[in-house]
């Protein structure tokens, strides 16, 4: 009999401040305690597909280099091109993936058109994933164009970029030779 006074109290409160958080819910919803304990750190929900979390593209330092840098036709059949991306930054900087193709590299030619698209006889699934780059690491990856399509001492500029970030775009103009 003496507790029916405090259990009408603990309900008094439990309403009341049941009351209180419909009145002053959040602009965007807290994740469920079930949610925040199946994921610890944060993981799990994320922004619409397509969208990438706001990357520091100021902190990385994108490099696009060839071998051989003078192309001999002659001599060689394809090109190897090299691309690096540094973080020169402080801070870690993830760049999200749709697919496993991570690169792309256009050869075209002085009209604009198309040559070379080294991602034609590439095989790519639809896993997507992150990459990170730690503060002072790079990347680099190194892909082989063929050199059959060109024409010697004609100008054609090659063009490395990173598919879903329009900030990590180089490009480069080559001659190749006799």
């Amino acid at each position: 009999m003496k507790f029916r006074p405090l259990l009408l109290v603990f309900t008094t409160l439990a309403l009341a401040s049941a009351h209180a958080a419909e009145e002053a819910t959040p602009a965007t919803p807290k994740p469920s305690l079930m949610h925040r304990l199946l994921h610890p750190f944060g993981g799990g929900k994320s922004g619409p597909a397509g969208k990438t979390k706001d990357a520091n593209f100021k902190s990385l330092t994108m490099k696009l280099a060839l071998d051989p840098t003078a192309p001999k036709l002659s001599e060689s059949r394809e090109l190897k091109v090299i691309v690096s991306l540094a973080n020169t930054g402080k801070k870690l900087v993830q760049l999200d993936f749709p697919t496993t193709q991570r690169l792309e590299v256009l050869v075209k030619n002085k009209a604009g058109k198309r040559v070379v698209q080294w991602s034609e006889d590439q095989a790519f699934t639809s896993d997507p994933s992150v990459v990170a780059i730690n503060p002072g690491e790079r990347l680099e990856y190194t892909v082989t164009i063929s050199t059959r399509d060109f024409a010697p001492g004609e100008t054609y500029t090659l063009e490395a970029f990173f598919p879903n970030f329009d900030p990590l775009r180089k490009s480069l103009p080559i001659t190749p030779q006799k």
